[in-house]
């Protein structure tokens, strides 16, 4: 481990042209059908863009709808154009099954990016699978999506991989022995905890307190005073922004100064909104680095926040990289449901904004997986972590 050394990309290019540079050889496929001799080629998007969880869903939303947009703009694969379909899932699994149904049926989309949690997107992934469209997730971890078959891709590592990131890093580089753990109680909260405490205890160290807690649960108290009871030596958060940054907060009323560790969850601009000052000193796990100085990556986060304001987290960082190994896969093989699956199995080293991507045997992506700190509301790149 230890600092970055970042390989710089070639040429002051925008980012869609480095995408051209970036894939692997390969010609463009031929042009087929629509106006003027151009493919049209409607790429799916589910999310949620209502309700407690919209933050996360809408920055999925604009980082896929900004790459499109990009590789239109730049004609980065000639004869096609990409449309983006995105529909709201309110983070229900129900609401995932009915709008990938509607995606397959009514829109007839050639492949989906999966801009959602664990819970909808373990329910959408078998009916994609069964109408054969390839679909990579965003930032979802949960083990079981990618197993619904052969078509379902993830551009973010899982979630047991990210539980033992933050061990190694925890008890390797801070030399920590002794940390509990607040996991939210769902798909994603069980496997980043059960990954953490699998590799704590095979290192040798110690989880003196391992509760669960509900989504959208407000009251801490019983929970952190266990935690303080138990004296260990630093606390483990696996949640989303919304609670951890009221436990963060509670914590610290509660007179509990020890370090805090977190997941990707908390990789949200309104974290440190919500939790304010006690946000400071936060250490979590995330698949992306504002501080990397390749030209496609600060491309990429000036052309957001020209777009939409504000900074991108890694969820619009993973979701745009989505949408850009789908154009490389068609741009590569060609623009149909089975050549774009195809061509995504056969990805490698493809730079993308959050980090250089190849797909495995699995289709799990293989990736380095980046530790930040919350430093003046900021998230500043710490190290980095291979397994």
């Amino acid at each position: 481990m230890g600092r970055i050394d970042w390989r710089p990309a070639i040429g002051a290019v925008a980012a869609a042209a480095v995408l051209l540079a970036a894939c692997q050889s390969g010609a463009a496929p031929a042009p087929t059908g629509g106006q003027g001799g151009t493919r049209e080629v409607k790429i799916g998007f589910f999310g949620p863009l209502t309700g407690d969880s919209a933050s996360d869903g809408t920055s999925a939303k604009n980082g896929a709808e900004l790459a499109v947009d990009e590789l239109n703009r730049s004609n980065a694969v000639p004869g096609v154009r990409f449309t983006l379909v995105a529909y709201d899932d309110q983070n229900k699994a129900e609401q995932a099954t009915s709008v990938a149904q509607k995606l397959i049926d009514q829109d007839k989309v050639q492949a989906v990016v999966g801009g959602s949690y664990s819970t909808p997107s373990r329910a959408a992934a078998p009916i994609f699978e069964r109408a054969k469209i390839p679909v990579v997730v965003a930032y979802a971890v949960h083990p079981e999506i990618t197993k619904a078959g052969d078509h379902i891709f993830r551009i973010i590592y899982v979630g047991q991989i990210q539980g033992r990131a933050m061990a190694e890093y925890a008890t390797k580089k801070l030399g920590l022995r002794s940390v509990a753990i607040l996991n939210v109680d769902n798909d994603y909260g069980r496997s980043i905890a059960e990954g953490f405490t699998e590799a704590m205890r095979a290192s040798g160290g110690t989880v003196p307190v391992a509760r669960t807690f509900s989504l959208g649960q407000k009251d801490f108290a019983p929970l952190l005073t266990a935690v303080k009871e138990a004296n260990p030596q630093a606390l483990y958060l696996v949640t989303y922004y919304t609670e951890g940054a009221l436990l963060v907060q509670q914590a610290r009323q509660l007179g509990l100064t020890l370090p805090i560790l977190a997941s990707d969850g908390l990789d949200s601009p309104k974290f440190p909104e919500l939790a304010g000052k006690e946000a400071e000193g936060v250490v979590l796990t995330s698949d992306f680095s504002r501080q990397d100085p390749r030209p496609l990556v600060q491309e990429f986060i000036t052309s957001y926040r020209t777009r939409y304001g504000g900074t991108p987290d890694f969820i619009a960082a993973s979701a745009y990289d989505c949408v850009r190994v789908i154009a490389d896969a068609v741009r590569r093989v060609g623009p149909s449901t089975d050549q774009i699956r195809a061509g995504l199995a056969q990805t490698r080293d493809f730079e993308g904004v959050a980090g250089k991507i190849s797909f495995d045997e699995n289709r799990e992506v293989v990736k380095t997986i980046f530790v930040v700190r919350v430093e003046n509301g900021e998230f500043v790149y710490v190290d980095k972590i291979d397994l």
